[in-house]
């Protein structure tokens, strides 16, 4: 969620900016509160390069728990975003003004949008929180023209804003391959619970694929292939054994990324992946009291934040206040 601060309007101290929308138009303001989870990718191969810039995937995704909360005002004046103790985060480049203008772009119809983001997820983490927080923006304003989220336009206005937003707009495990936009149902999943640790350091997505070439360039990595995602996977050892991430490799060859997954292995963690392209490590588990476990007994180390999540089976609601 890039961005420099450039929103045209200021929420009033002590206030959200949902609720300091000009009150000239407050008749035609409706307001929401929508939950935007994160994902973790399970699975990710990266295939080849596409003529567009991008690449082929093919990933098990997986929505969880862990998540932010935004405040939603359609209607009023204009496109705004604040992100209460991020300000780094607020203005046009926030993915969910962008969300806003491309759901305009692609419906012609009216995106005045006020929206207050209290941030959870971790920024630069492979956990798709600015893309959750667009998809839930274009949740919202489908919902405001009584529009389904399958529609076609609003499908297209969120794969405009990033590669993972159509998933997160749909929000419930998937396969996905293409640029992540070509979505096929998963296998039911079993109940899964994480430890998720954020280094406190970032990674982006340009940099992960650039060190992936790097590494398939000079051999030290083979070329991507999609493995098969078996039609069931009974428990979550099953699904252990599924694990892997394409990018894993390069962006640990460039941040302590083996040193995470080494800790939460030695915890008790029966396995440990970097989610997306880093720079989050999760441990997966199949009991609670598992994870309870090494979550008392994983060292951190300065700047590392710990977070608990499960995964999630369906989009949680909408609620209009």
């Amino acid at each position: 969620m890039p961005g420099a601060r450039s929103s045209s309007r200021s929420p009033k101290r002590g206030k959200s900016l949902a609720e300091g929308v000009a009150t000239g138009n407050a008749a035609a303001v409706r307001r929401y509160v929508v939950i935007a989870p994160a994902k973790v990718n399970l699975t990710l191969d990266v295939l080849a390069r596409r003529s567009d810039g991008f690449h082929e995937i093919a990933s098990l995704f997986a929505p969880i728990t862990l998540a932010d909360r935004l405040e939603v005002a359609v209607g009023g004046d204009g496109i705004a975003v604040a992100v209460p103790g991020h300000p780094e985060l607020e203005g046009d480049g926030n993915l969910c003004a962008k969300a806003a203008r491309a759901f305009a772009a692609r419906t012609g119809l009216e995106t005045s949008v006020q929206v207050t983001l209290h941030k959870q997820v971790p920024v630069a983490a492979g956990l798709g929180g600015g893309s959750s927080d667009a998809a839930a923006v274009l949740r919202c304003l489908a919902r405001h023209h009584q529009l389904p989220v399958a529609d076609v336009r609003i499908q297209a206005a969120a794969l405009d804003v990033g590669s993972d937003v159509p998933f997160v707009l749909r929000c419930e495990p998937a396969i996905a391959r293409g640029r992540g936009e070509l979505l096929a149902p998963a296998p039911q999943l079993p109940p899964l619970y994480l430890l998720v640790i954020k280094p406190p350091f970032g990674v982006s997505a340009a940099e992960a694929y650039r060190a992936l070439a790097s590494m398939r360039g000079e051999g030290r990595l083979p070329a991507g292939r999609e493995k098969p995602i078996p039609a069931s996977i009974p428990d979550a050892a099953a699904l252990v054994r599924l694990l892997r991430n394409d990018l894993e490799a390069p962006v640990a060859s460039l941040h302590p990324i083996a040193g995470i997954k080494a800790r939460l292995l030695a915890a008790g963690a029966p396995a440990a992946l970097m989610s997306g392209s880093g720079s989050c490590v999760f441990g997966l588990f199949g009991r609670p009291s598992d994870r309870e476990i090494c979550s008392k007994s994983i060292r951190l180390l300065p700047g590392e934040a710990l977070f608990t999540a499960e995964t999630l089976q369906a989009a949680p609601g909408l609620a209009e206040t």
